[in-house]
């Protein structure tokens, strides 16, 4: 199971020229989640948290740290909790994540 996490923070300014993907939005979310399943079966499991309303946790509060000291762009990407993208990504970028991944799996 590879499990996707995009973390975001949805009191952060958008692009204006709409050049990032609205990952908070549930049609997006079960695009991509449809997407997955029928290129990679039940091997892909995708959350988004919103961190400005996701309850602080441990892995919460080390992702704001991680933000705040790296100065890294929301939204990110996690594979199985581990950072691969840092900015807008687009779902084609998602999927070649997640092909990678399986790949490097087999």
């Amino acid at each position: 199971m590879i499990q996707i996490t995009v973390l975001d923070d949805r009191h952060t300014e958008e692009c204006g020229a709409g050049c990032c993907m609205d990952w908070s939005s549930p049609e997006s979310i079960m695009l991509v989640n449809q997407q997955a399943g029928e290129r990679f079966g039940d091997k892909v499991r995708l959350e988004y948290l919103n961190m400005s309303i996701t309850a602080a946790n441990p892995d919460m509060l080390k992702w704001k740290d991680e933000i705040r000291n790296k100065n890294l762009l929301l939204p990110l990407l996690l594979v199985n909790g581990h950072l691969r993208i840092s900015g807008p990504f687009d779902m084609r970028q998602l999927m070649d994540t997640i092909e990678f991944e399986t790949e490097m799996r087999i």
